[in-house]
């Protein structure tokens, strides 16, 4: 504990030493690799630019930060439920990325509602519940049963 505080305030103490951590710190947050699933994802919903804005995103966020994106744009919602839905067609489950991020969305309609945001249509929240709800698979087994 004590060799902790004494390391922070050398880095919050000298301008030379915290700008050596930061402009060290920088390569670290692009480094990030993204999830097939995320990419995935957002090409389903035709966005696969955003992939460099999710590489500064964790991975442990990255599920939230794609339920948000894809709750507030509902063009997106409707082509990443038409994704899961074809999912659940071809290998009867999806990635648990994808679980994670539909578990997400419908406690995120289920509570209060949000300002400026609203809930999808029952097809649509159909497809994500049924989503929660099927068996996990990995995304090559998914992969490999769509062009079947």
């Amino acid at each position: 504990m004590k060799k902790s505080l004494l390391i922070a305030f050398l880095f919050s103490a000298s301008p030379l030493i915290a700008a050596m951590r930061t402009a060290s710190a920088a390569p670290e947050a692009s480094g990030n690799l993204l999830s097939g699933s995320l990419i995935e994802a957002l090409i389903a919903i035709e966005k696969p630019e955003l992939g460099g804005v999710f590489s500064y995103i964790n991975e442990k966020n990255a599920t939230r930060a794609f339920a948000d994106l894809v709750a507030r744009d509902p063009k997106a919602m409707k082509r990443y439920a038409d994704k899961l839905k074809a999912d659940l067609k071809a290998a009867g489950g999806a990635t648990a990325w994808d679980h994670d991020v539909c578990a997400t969305l419908v406690n995120y309609y289920a509570g209060p509602p949000a300002i400026g945001l609203k809930a999808p249509d029952a097809k649509r929240m159909k497809a994500l519940n049924e989503t929660v709800l099927s068996p996990v698979k990995e995304l090559q087994e998914i992969v490999s049963r769509r062009g079947k």
